[in-house]
């Protein structure tokens, strides 16, 4: 009920002081992490992926659509204005390799896996 009420008042204007959330989905193998991100009709350059520890943060801003002069207002349900989204990365990865992107409303984040560090013995010296 809370998120529904929080969305009627960002419709008027984006007079909530929270950002709203966009939907995603993450994916492991062996290989690395992909996210896939909802941002539909918002232009790439707007958006600002930043990756922090084992998080990437997503930041961004949808405009409010205009339909024009309005008489009525029936529903409205599309979130605009800041959004920001913060998603734990499930293995460490390798943040200088990591590719995105955008197609279709939908953002891609390629996350490869930093390679496993093999385990080696260190000798003990006596004196």
């Amino acid at each position: 009920m809370e998120r529904k009420m929080e969305g009627f008042i960002r419709g008027y204007g984006n007079l909530s002081a929270t950002a709203w959330v966009p939907a995603a989905d993450m994916y492991e193998d062996d290989n690395g992490v992909v996210i896939f991100v909802d941002i539909a009709g918002i232009n790439p350059d707007q958006v600002k992926i930043t990756l922090e520890n084992r998080s990437i943060l997503i930041t961004g801003e949808r405009p409010m659509p205009s339909p024009g002069e309005i008489v009525r207002i029936h529903q409205m349900e599309i979130d605009a204005g800041f959004f920001k989204r913060r998603i734990p990365l499930p293995s460490p990865v390798d943040f200088e390799k990591c590719q995105c992107t955008y197609q279709s409303g939908i953002l891609r984040i390629d996350l490869p896996k930093k390679p496993k560090r093999e385990s080696i013995r260190i000798p003990v010296d006596s004196e």
